[in-house]
């Protein structure tokens, strides 16, 4: 037996041997195996990469079977290098490579190149990530159900945790009998209820960690599990596989009827608090709703807020089971803070946490591990941490500081580059130890100058470039009508200063951190030209200019212009039209892209097909797993469209999805990047019902469209959200006999729904539709939707209403 073993294998290698073809990786095909997570993917050191392509592996195929694992394979060698560092093997095939990415891999872009002898393939790229849980799901697709139930303990398999202590170098299982654990702390909540959690790497499996979670009294197979390494969490599983969605209800209380507020809980489904407006003392009346209880139970404390209109005083913030709010009333003006007590509503606590705060506050936002960031009416402003747990307080990492200094005066918008150019136009961008790159001129009304400058972390000027005559950034026009901008911002607060930049960012611009290299949209000055410029940041470095085609301008009818990112292939994209717009327009059309190659700094037209034009106005034109797409524009259409116009930013081509022939047209479009899908409300043949024909899913990746009919005894369909733990998507169904509402549940994998019932004596479900006016009336303003969707805790919770159109109790949806 074993010479048979060994003469099959010298055959195998021969004929390997003969194979005259390179390997071929596909350029989206560098994924994480456990996740699956489309391209451009993330991965851990030492986590576990998949690499498609062909004439990859022998024909036989390759399975490692003892450690360390091998980095080369066969003859002539077969090798897969990340970063140029040989990466582990555990196995091979001509079509697919699984490997171990070394654990000295430095977080950021990375790429992949497979050798064979003395051909290479061609680099994929993905991104390393800092170390990061990735669970093994029961469906190996990196969703739903995960890990095994034994008594009262979960069982899951991991990657991704990096380094362990001791140490086991990437390709090695750990000493017999040693017990090697990650070296960043780990914790886990189920149904966002913290759980004990260990982790330690498995004696027989390279690579993967054997994770034990104690499961918390009273889980639900609906639960969602979400492990943590430091303040990162993986993606997130489902402890059990329900076949269906399950509908919860709580008829509500006399007085809580009143309530025209939601706000759920992030993590724990069925936690939630109503509030009805805010009365004459500044006080918002509100009620916890705590389905794990079955009760509805009144608050005290005077709940308050700093926006006098909020329908909530509550704050739910993200990755988080707390809910928070001011304990007034108003000590005085918002701007002098609200109150110096805090209520803190916890679902691992019985009653509600009384915090007292060193100062009033201003605003409640999160902060790491599910905590609170409340930010304090000091002078400067500063920050406290409260836990969400405890009610302990504790001063903020640097709070009191403003960002930048010296020369950087990021609150005001300025930074002195000389010859009188001050005002920033673009967003700051970090550009290594601790510098930031900023564009500024001398003014953005009337411009004549412009110039880079690069300042150090004490806020001094170290370095300026002049733009080269005749060209200066291409600024956005503004918005001469609608909404003004965003205020309330406050500086070294929640979005601090950057984030009022961010609100009024003018130029377009891109750094390429591999080539140091700062990209700026320009026109000249004459604006019959636009172009690329390059400044790259090495000293006496000349300027680059990529100049578009004659006649060939950006796309500048919108209050902010894009620069599309294509990470797989190291390019940016813009979109272009033919004419040099100065004003906002709607829509704004586009008829191809100016595609940059960021490598070879060479710059390319991609025009639509069949001379269509798409708009780019608002979200119209956005990008998804480096595909850039945007809808068709025409305005007697009155934002609807039929066609969806896509460039592969890998392939460098563009192509259309048209709708199924049922279809007239769709609006309202939503991305779904888990699954590379867009989906929108589909409109009939000859009719102005908006989702009258269902929803239509358009496969960006598999260049396709289907439509999920409106299902039969409803008028209508509106999408709602989607839940990618479990590739769901919700809908609310409106009927028109009876009048009323349910929601919808769609597998987006199978296309099977699940029409969920209403409870006894609800007939409308999250929103209610205005009345018509009568005769003479003005019409109604619109009624304020309860509604609150909760992907991480796969979780609704709605409103639901009797047929006179009032509350009448809370529904719950575990989504399954």
């Amino acid at each position: 037996m074993a010479k048979f073993l060994f003469g099959l294998g010298v055959c195998l290698v021969a004929a390997w041997a003969q194979a005259p073809t390179a390997p071929v990786v596909n350029q989206r095909g560098a994924v994480n195996a456990m996740t699956l997570q489309p391209a451009p993917s993330s991965v851990a050191p030492g986590g576990i990469l998949q690499i498609a392509g062909i004439n990859l592996g022998p024909a036989a195929g390759f399975t490692a079977t003892t450690s360390p694992l091998p980095t080369t394979i066969g003859d002539p060698p077969l090798e897969v290098r990340i970063n140029n560092r040989p990466a582990p093997i555990f196995s091979a095939t001509p079509a697919l490579l699984i490997v171990q990415v070394p654990l000295e891999t430095p977080v950021g872009p990375a790429q992949v190149i497979v050798r064979r002898g003395t051909e290479n393939s061609r680099p994929a790229r993905f991104n390393v990530t800092a170390p990061v849980p990735s669970l093994r799901t029961s469906n190996d697709a990196g969703f739903g159900a995960a890990g095994q139930i034994e008594g009262g303990t979960l069982r899951l398999t991991a990657a991704g945790m990096g380094l362990t202590e001791p140490r086991v170098n990437a390709g090695e299982l750990p000493a017999e009998g040693e017990a090697a654990t990650p070296r960043q702390p780990i914790r886990a909540n189920v149904g966002g209820i913290a759980a004990t959690v260990s982790a330690q790497l498995s004696a027989t499996k390279v690579g993967e960690f054997a994770v034990e979670v104690t499961l918390p009294e009273n889980s639900k197979p609906t639960d969602v599990v979400a492990i943590y390494l430091g303040n990162a969490a993986g993606n997130r599983v489902t402890l059990g596989a329900e076949r269906v969605a399950t509908l919860e209800y709580l008829p509500l209380p006399e007085a809580a009827r009143a309530a025209r507020g939601l706000t759920a809980s992030d993590l724990r489904p069925g936690f939630l608090t109503l509030s009805a407006p805010r009365n004459a003392e500044g006080c918002w009346p509100s009620w916890l709703v705590n389905f794990a209880q079955s009760a509805i139970l009144e608050l005290p404390d005077c709940p308050a807020a700093a926006n006098q209109n909020a329908p909530s005083p509550f704050q739910a913030n993200p990755d988080s089971a707390a809910l928070a709010a001011f304990a007034g009333p108003a000590a005085g003006a918002a701007a002098q803070g609200i109150s110096d007590k805090l209520t803190v509503l916890h679902p691992a606590n019985a009653d509600p946490l009384a915090v007292t705060l060193p100062a009033r506050g201003l605003a409640i936002a999160a902060a790491p591990g599910g905590n609170l960031n409340v930010v304090l009416a000091t002078t400067p402003p500063s920050n406290v941490l409260v836990n969400a747990s405890t009610g302990e307080v504790t001063e903020a990492p640097g709070a009191g500081g403003q960002p930048g200094g010296g020369g950087l005066n990021l609150a005001n918008l300025q930074v002195d580059l000389g010859d009188d150019v001050k005002q920033l136009v673009a967003q700051p961008v970090n550009v290594g130890q601790g510098a930031l790159a900023v564009l500024a001129v001398d003014s953005a009304a009337s411009m004549t100058r412009a110039k880079l400058g690069i300042v150090n972390p004490a806020g001094v000027v170290q370095l300026t470039r002049s733009f080269p005559e005749p060209w200066l950034p291409l600024l956005a026009p503004v918005q001469t009508q609608g909404p003004g901008l965003p205020g309330g911002i406050l500086p070294g607060g929640p979005g601090g200063a950057l984030g009022a930049a961010a609100s009024i960012i003018r130029g377009a611009t891109f750094f390429d951190g591999q080539a140091r290299i700062y990209w700026v949209l320009a026109r000249n000055t004459g604006k019959t030209a636009d172009a690329f410029l390059g400044f790259p940041l090495a000293p006496d470095a000349e300027p680059i200019i990529r100049e578009l085609p004659a006649g060939t301008f950006v796309a500048s009818c919108t209050p902010q212009t894009r620069l599309f990112n294509i990470d797989l292939t190291r390019r940016i994209a813009v979109s272009t039209g033919s004419t040099a717009e100065t004003e906002v327009k709607n829509p704004c059309s586009a008829q191809a892209f100016a595609v940059l190659d960021l490598g070879a700094r060479e710059l390319a037209t991609v025009p639509l097909p069949g001379q269509g034009e798409f708009s780019v106005s608002g979200n119209s034109a956005n990008e998804m797993s480096d595909y850039v797409y945007g809808t068709n524009a025409d305005p007697a259409r009155q934002n609807r469209s039929d066609t969806i116009y896509v460039l592969d930013g890998v392939g460098g081509s563009t192509f259309r999805l048209d709708l199924p022939p049922e279809i007239a047209n769709f609006t309202n479009i939503t991305p779904i990047p888990e699954m590379t899908l867009l989906v929108a409300q589909a409109n009939a043949q000859g009719s102005n019902v908006i989702g009258g024909a269902g929803l239509v899913i358009f496969d960006i990746e598999n260049q396709q469209a289907r439509l999920l009919p409106t299902p039969a005894g409803f008028a209508a369909v509106q999408l709602l959200s989607t839940f990618p733990v479990t590739r769901k998507l919700l809908a609310r169904g409106t009927r028109t006999d009876p009048a009323g509402s349910q929601l919808l549940l769609y597998d987006m994998v199978t296309g099977d729904l699940q029409i969920l019932p209403n409870p006894e004596g609800v007939s409308w479900v999250g929103q209610v539709p205005n009345t018509p006016p009568g005769p003479g009336q003005p019409p109604q303003q619109p009624a304020q939707p309860m509604q609150q969707f909760s992907p991480r805790s796969n979780a609704v919770h709605v409103m639901g209403y009797g047929a006179n159109r009032q509350p009448a109790g809370i529904i719950l949806v575990r989504v399954n």
